[in-house]
């Protein structure tokens, strides 16, 4: 990154601050870096203890502000490429996964995937970290995002109803809709709960206040339990299998735990025969 660039993305306006930083492989809006960046930046004291961190360092490298890598310390150019962070992050795996006790970069990895979009995570510990990235509480989506998601399911729940009723579909046909219905309905109850248009959680039906990530993963350890157990002859009582997908693709989303949205899965159910189809008009998160 020559110094024009660096002066550019120092001196980034409102609007620009919503696009990735010019020039770099970040695939982040610049605003959310700065904001996340900051935060990280807050637990060093003491400014020679953040020149010495890999993972302090991986944002400078990152954004073209100094030449060495933050996990190999070799030079590289400014800024550095999409290929050359991912060499960074496949070393420090390497160092993980061989038990390194020495010369570990496990957050400096992390930054670095969130950066490139590799990971949703916000690569930072604290609470209300989804506010840095424009979502709210712990969850990383922003409000637009989710309401965008809830019109595209709700539309292709219409869809597979539709496609259902239709008389020259066949059974095979019926009950992969009825199915791709269900999963939607699962999809729809979990994002009108985390924005309050409806009351109770999509499988306890139970009411809470600010939603935390751990009562989204408590619901979410519900889900699983009606997949794994719908069907079953004591589970006369459980929604369908479809539904406790839908919510659970949901909640890994919102938590970042997946990149991919819920409506744009092409979603294998535990026991499905089929996969559910991706409509070419569902949203991207």
């Amino acid at each position: 990154m020559t110094g024009t660039t660096v002066r550019c993305v120092d001196a980034a306006g409102p609007a620009d601050d919503m696009a990735p930083p010019q020039g770099t492989a970040i695939v982040r809006p610049l605003r959310h870096v700065r904001a996340v960046r900051e935060h990280y930046l807050q637990r060093f004291a003491d400014p020679g203890q953040a020149a010495a961190s890999r993972a302090a360092r991986a944002w400078a490298w990152a954004l073209g502000e100094t030449a060495a890598a933050p996990v190999t310390d070799r030079d590289t150019v400014l800024p550095p490429s999409r290929s050359e962070i991912e060499t960074e992050i496949m070393v420090a795996d390497e160092r993980r996964l061989r038990g390194d006790r020495e010369n570990r970069a496990d957050a400096a990895a992390a930054i670095l995937r969130w950066l490139i979009g590799d990971d949703d995570h916000v690569p930072v510990r604290g609470t209300n970290l989804g506010a840095l990235v424009g979502g709210f509480g712990d969850i990383v989506r922003s409000r637009e995002q989710i309401a965008n998601v809830l019109a595209a399911t709700t539309e292709g729940h219409r869809q597979a109803v539709a496609t259902g009723w239709r008389s020259s579909v066949g059974p095979a046909g019926r009950q992969l809709a009825q199915r791709d219905a269900e999963y939607r309905i699962g999809v729809t109850a979990t994002l009108e709960w985390v924005v309050g248009q409806r009351a109770g959680a999509p499988i306890t039906s139970q009411r809470r206040g600010v939603l935390t990530a751990t009562e989204l993963k408590a619901e979410r350890l519900h889900a699983e339990d009606v997949i794994e157990q719908a069907g079953q002859p004591w589970a006369g009582g459980l929604p369908r299998r479809e539904y406790g997908e839908g919510v659970k693709s949901t909640i890994n989303w919102l938590l970042g735990d997946s990149a991919i949205s819920p409506v744009n899965l092409p979603l294998r159910c535990s026991r499905c025969s089929v996969p559910f189809p991706v409509r070419p008009g569902d949203a991207r998160g």
